[in-house]
C-alpha cells in the first residue's frame, strides 16, 4: 500500500491507470449522489448576501431540492418493520394497560398535589399585578 506522499507525487494518467486496474464494485447510485452533492455544493458556493434576492432564493431552492432528492434516494433503504405484539393472552395485554394507567394515575395525582400547595405562592404576582393595574 502506497503511503499520502507516494500518492501525491504520481501524474494524473498512472492515478486514471491504477484506478481502473482495480476490480472494486462501485455502490448503486453512487452517479447520482455525487452528482446531488456536487449540485448542492455549487449552489452554497453560489449564494452570497451580495446577489439579489431572485438569484439568492432560486439558489436556496437548488440546495433544498438536492436534499429532497438525496433522502429519496436513501428512503428505499429503510426497512420498516412490524411491531411486535408482546402478549398471546388479550386479557394480559388489557392487565398491562390498565397497570400502566394506574401508574400514570397516581403520578399525576401527587403532581396535582403539589400543584395545589404551591397554587397561592405562584398566585402571588398576578395579585401583585393586579394592585398595580388597579391603582
Amino acid at each position: 500500500m502506497k503511503t499520502i506522499e507516494e500518492w501525491e507525487k504520481l501524474r494524473w494518467e498512472d492515478l486514471e491507470a491504477a484506478a481502473s486496474a482495480e476490480k472494486i464494485p462501485v455502490p448503486k447510485g453512487l452517479d447520482e449522489r455525487i452528482a446531488l452533492t456536487l449540485a448542492a455544493f455549487s449552489a452554497s458556493r453560489e449564494h452570497s448576501d451580495a446577489r439579489p434576492a431572485r438569484r439568492r432564493a432560486v439558489s436556496v431552492s437548488a440546495v433544498a431540492a438536492a436534499a429532497v432528492l438525496s433522502a429519496l434516494l436513501a428512503l428505499p433503504r429503510l426497512s420498516v418493520r412490524e411491531p411486535k405484539d408482546t402478549f398471546d393472552d388479550p386479557y394480559l395485554a388489557y392487565a398491562a394497560v390498565e397497570k400502566a394507567f394506574q401508574s400514570i394515575s397516581r403520578k399525576m395525582s401527587t403532581g396535582l398535589e403539589l400543584a395545589k400547595e404551591v397554587q397561592p405562592t405562584a398566585d402571588k404576582p398576578l395579585h401583585i399585578l393586579e394592585k398595580i393595574n388597579r391603582q
